[in-house]
């Protein structure tokens, strides 16, 4: 690690994809591992998730309070070039941790929470196993009231560090029609059709 912090190549190295974009001979000094260990830490860095996020909050123009909303969620591997290009590549692998001391095979799991970090309230979450895509759709009741609300999306590795995502969700809340004024209109209708 203090090799790493010293080092003065052109860009710092701060996260795995620093160290998995470093040429051979370089990360082989940074490291100095033996030629096993270093195995196990190509092992894990080939197998070190690289997922891309897109979502998109439906109807957006149209949330009301205390009214439904739906943000749909798309996660993707990212996988690289040479990978893609092979015809027989195993999509059961991807998803697999390297965890050699876990007592069984683990997979990835992705946590895909939103939430409202200003009232530290909690608003939809689901655990997704994500081997090449997923699409998913989160629901969650809007804010009673009225205004501009800015949420936040994360998305939560459980078995590797350094890989979370968060991103900015505004959303815009407008005035839902209120009970009263439906339930006064049925009573009027309603005496009338008595008279």
């Amino acid at each position: 690690v203090e090799r790493c912090e010293a080092y003065q190549g052109e860009e710092p190295i701060e996260s795995v994809f620093d160290i998995l974009t470093l040429e051979d001979d370089v990360r082989t000094d940074l490291l100095r591992l033996p030629d096993e260990k270093m195995a196990d830490v190509a092992v894990f860095c080939n197998n070190y998730p690289n997922i891309e996020m897109a979502f998109d909050v439906l109807d957006s123009d149209d949330i009301t309070a205390s009214d439904p909303v739906q943000i749909s969620v798309k996660l993707e591997r990212e996988v690289d070039d040479e990978d893609e290009e092979e015809e027989d590549i195993d999509e059961a692998q991807f998803g697999k941790v390297a965890a050699p001391l876990f007592p069984k095979e683990k997979l990835e799991g992705w946590w895909i929470v939103v939430g409202n970090t200003k009232t530290n309230s909690l608003l939809s979450l689901k655990r997704v196993t994500l081997r090449r895509t997923q699409k998913i759709m989160l629901e969650f009741m809007a804010p009673e009231e009225p205004g501009d609300y800015n949420l936040t999306l994360f998305c939560m590795s459980d078995s590797y560090l350094g890989c979370d995502q968060e991103y900015s969700v505004p959303i815009s809340v407008a005035v839902g029609e209120s009970d009263d004024d439906d339930g006064d209109d049925d009573d009027s209708s309603g005496g009338d059709e008595s008279d």
